[in-house]
């Protein structure tokens, strides 16, 4: 399974760039952050009625938020 992942033509780079501490680009942390804020709202607001899941979902979007923005930002060569 890791080496599928790590060889896969989609996001293999992506994992590699990751595992070894290089970083991700702008243009990635925005599409993650994006699709992780839109994807975690629309479930808070129409997959659950509980309060407490709610919170819980947007603290986890939270917490993704600040990893992803922690991360180092790769530079173009």
């Amino acid at each position: 399974m890791y080496n599928w992942m790590m060889m896969n033509k989609y996001f293999g780079a992506y994992l590699k760039d990751y595992l070894e501490g290089n970083g991700l680009a702008i243009r990635t942390k925005i599409v993650a952050i994006s699709v992780l804020w839109g994807v975690i709202v629309f479930s808070a607001a129409f997959a659950t009625e509980n309060a407490i899941v709610r919170v819980g979902l947007l603290a986890v979007a939270l917490g993704v938020t600040i990893h992803l923005l922690t991360l180092e930002t790769k530079r173009r060569a």
